[in-house]
């Protein structure tokens, strides 16, 4: 494999992520100070920009940096003060592809040339020379034409708001029609996958919009000039998606980093996100047995460690009709009328399940009170539930368990389970949340923005109030919604079954 092919396709990066409430940057010492203890950057912290500049040369800067007492950031970070672009760079283009309206208070940007210069001198230099400047009208202009975009995550807010979404998404929503996936769209899935184990958020963000795309688009897509015209899909993006029609292979593949599958099978431990999975091969751990004699675990990680395969090994939906099945006669052991039912890929009506996710609720809308404990006390003398993950996670009046189960029986796998308690006045709407996809919930949740409401896994709200930037700042009123179907209708949605939604 190509080392510079790697390189140039997954850099990697050492980064520094600070604390924003951090104490104020330290003075630049005497120069003769700086050059005997080697931290005369102590009081920079960076961020360099590769576009123009090339990731070798970026990461050259950045080992520079940290090595003479410097910091790495990310261009948003509080407390940022120097942002490095390329010489050619204007600022209209640095700002759009830092995914910012606006520099961070007290940030300079600056050409390379200038980082160039101080580590020659091994010194701060005056940056008038080499700053770049930003009209202010420029900056309102940008506010009203660049969207504020956040970093891949649960591409939502604390309140369920969705940021995310195409258009191509709500076309495909509203005209019901099944999504058509491009041949081959794994091998895009392959590169998002690559790119968010190796912390690199926009690019994942990137490919993760074009797969969804794509999926939402209401034909198979045949030429560069149909990719390119779907919303949500570049000129480079489309060119990746020919080479896929027309040779059943994407070259960017065969250069991914020798790093990728060990941080996906890092990543792949439950309670071990993208970052503890860096953290983890920075520290030289290349193995789950490494992991296991060496690493510093949570609890949550040594469970997930300790069921590593069964928890990837996919249940087929009879499996997953047993656990809901156990679980429906333990509570109504305790009361006959408690709904309970299994959400997620199962009701969607999929062949195999990840994982169960039974919701529970009483029709009286008060029964469900006081289950929750009783229930898990009584699967737990059974045997059934091995491990406790997230004993109790609250969300308003929902009340959530996340955990480990075994069916009886020889050879039985350990399955991930959530038992989820809800009031029957939210039921419909949390119904609608645990069936999921999740792509189609983030559409749904982005048609009621649209609509001014509000949807969420406890309710749909009208008459919301939202900022100039489409964030909530008032809650409106909660709609009655008794079934699922009336969600759909609030929406102005014929109702999708469970089966239709899964895209």
């Amino acid at each position: 494999m190509d080392p510079r092919g790697i390189l140039k396709a997954f850099p990697k990066r050492k980064k520094i992520h600070t604390n924003p409430s951090s104490k104020a940057l330290t003075k630049i010492p005497k120069r003769e100070d700086r050059e005997e203890t080697g931290e005369w950057l102590s009081s920079l912290r960076a961020h360099v920009v590769p576009t123009g500049i090339g990731r070798a040369r970026a990461e050259l800067f950045e080992n520079q940096i940290v090595q003479h007492g410097g910091q790495i950031c990310p261009a948003q970070t509080p407390g940022v003060t120097h942002i490095v672009v390329d010489e050619g760079m204007d600022w209209e283009r640095a700002l759009r592809l830092l995914r910012l309206p606006q520099l961070p208070s007290g940030a300079q940007l600056v050409k390379s040339a200038w980082l160039s210069l101080c580590l020659q001198e091994r010194r701060l230099v005056d940056t008038a020379a080499f700053s770049i400047f930003i009209p202010k009208r420029g900056i309102n202009l940008l506010c009203l034409l660049l969207p504020v975009l956040k970093p891949i995550s649960d591409d939502e807010t604390s309140d369920g708001e969705e940021t995310q979404v195409s258009s191509a998404d709500l076309e495909a929503l509203i005209s019901g029609r099944y999504p058509t996936p491009l041949e081959g769209d794994e091998k895009l899935e392959v590169l998002a996958k690559a790119y968010s184990v190796q912390g690199d958020k926009w690019r994942a963000l990137g490919y993760a919009k074009a797969i969804n795309a794509l999926k939402s688009f209401h034909k198979p897509v045949t030429s560069y000039q149909e990719a390119f015209s779907i919303p949500g899909i570049g000129k480079r993006m489309a060119e990746k998606i020919v080479e896929i029609l027309e040779s059943g292979h994407l070259r960017k593949l065969d250069h991914i980093s020798e790093s990728v599958p060990v941080l996906e099978l890092f990543s792949n431990i439950w309670g071990a996100g993208t970052k503890t999975a860096q953290m983890w091969y920075h520290q030289g751990f290349r193995s789950l047995e490494d992991i296991r004699t060496q690493a510093s675990l949570t609890s949550q990680q040594a469970i997930g460690l300790k069921h590593y395969d069964d928890f990837l090994d996919r249940m087929p939906r009879e499996e997953a009709s047993e656990i809901e099945q156990t679980v429906r006669e333990a509570a109504q052991a305790f009361n006959s009328g408690l709904l309970c039912v299994a959400c997620g890929s199962y009701r969607r009506g999929k062949a195999t399940c990840g994982d169960v996710d039974v919701l529970l609720t009483h029709p009286d809308g008060r029964s469900h009170r006081g289950i929750f404990s009783r229930l898990l006390d009584s699967l737990r003398q059974q045997g059934f539930l091995t491990d406790d993950l997230v004993s109790q996670e609250e969300n308003g009046q929902q009340q959530k368990y996340l955990g480990v189960c075994q069916l009886p029986g020889p050879g039985r796998r350990h399955r991930r389970l959530d038992i989820i308690v809800v009031p029957y006045c939210e039921f419909a709407c949390a119904l609608l949340y645990f069936t999921g996809s999740a792509h189609f919930n983030r559409s749904m949740r982005a048609l009621a923005k649209t609509k001014g409401m509000s949807l969420s896994e406890r309710a749909l709200s009208t008459a919301v109030v939202r900022d100039t930037q489409g964030l909530k700042v008032g809650p409106g009123r909660v709609l009655p919604t008794p079934t699922e179907k009336d969600v759909f209708r609030l929406l102005g949605l014929p109702y999708r079954e469970p089966a239709e939604r899964d895209w």
